[in-house]
């Protein structure tokens, strides 16, 4: 084996998905709701384990995807129990225009956030 054959061996290896580096379906369904948000202005984290993921939308804003839902807290309550919103994942757009309409409700008593100075801003 020459040298170039074992690097073109590591590389491939490196490059190859394995088991580890596959990405659960709640996870890609959290990162499409994430990109349906952003058209919507809304900027989300996404944070996942290989069962679960999380949008963190807003304060009070957190978004659970089990891979075939998504389920959000509505802010009304019954029983003293939260009551959640649904969407499948497979329509991630109407879920994100329901969570911006959610994230309106939260958003709206909220004072305006003030804009970063150029003098702040990385220049890269």
């Amino acid at each position: 084996m020459t040298h170039a054959d074992l690097y073109r061996a590591i590389v491939d290896d490196l490059t190859s998905p394995s088991a580890e580096q596959k990405v659960p379906p709640a996870a890609v369904a959290a990162n499409r709701l994430r990109n349906a948000l952003a058209g919507h202005q809304i900027f989300a984290d996404v944070n996942h384990d290989d069962r679960i993921a999380f949008v963190s939308v807003a304060p009070g804003l957190l978004v659970l995807s089990d891979g075939k839902t998504f389920k959000w807290p509505t802010g009304e309550r019954r029983a003293g129990i939260a009551v959640m919103a649904r969407d499948p994942v497979t329509d991630p757009v109407t879920a994100a225009s329901h969570i911006a309409a959610r994230y309106g409700q939260i958003m709206q008593g909220q004072p305006q956030e003030a804009p970063v100075p150029d003098s702040m801003r990385n220049p890269i």
